[in-house]
């Protein structure tokens, strides 16, 4: 069972590296992040199979340097990642992604404004047209103010 350990928690600290490089791929900075997941990929399937070879004979495993290597690898690999994306936080200041759906709100809210007045102006035009007066006057027959006077 501690042969085990090793390449599991090599494999543990691969996968987490993978996981977070390819949940920073589908982020704005994704193109900075190909390589690293690609890396962490490969080291993911190295540990897998040798998780594999630890698990068919586990008697064969020395505990030496060899097996500590992998665990040490992927310790600073996964350390790496994690630096890496503090690294780009620092040196990208501001998230284009809010700043951008920001500008896009407020173009969408104008040309919505604009719009709406065009669309009323139209009504209003339609409706003259139908009727031949003016929407805004009034009808001015007297009978609705005949209903005030006492």
């Amino acid at each position: 069972m501690e042969n085990i350990a090793l390449p599991l928690l090599s494999l543990l600290f691969v996968f987490l590296s993978l996981l977070t490089s390819m949940r920073f791929i589908l982020s704005r900075e994704g193109n900075y992040w190909i390589i690293p997941g690609l890396i962490s990929c490969i080291l993911f399937l190295l540990n897998l199979d040798t998780l594999i070879r630890v698990l068919e004979s586990p008697d064969e495993v020395l505990m030496s340097f060899r097996s500590f290597a992998p665990f040490l690898i992927s310790v600073l690999w996964y350390l790496m990642i994690i630096t890496f994306h503090y690294a780009l936080r620092y040196k990208v200041k501001e998230n284009r992604f809010l700043s951008d759906g920001k500008k896009n709100l407020k173009e969408a809210e104008y040309l919505e404004k604009v719009e709406r007045r065009k669309m009323k102006r139209e009504e209003k035009e339609r409706k003259i047209r139908r009727t031949g007066k003016s929407v805004n006057a009034p009808d001015d027959d007297g009978s609705w103010s005949d209903l005030f006077s006492d």
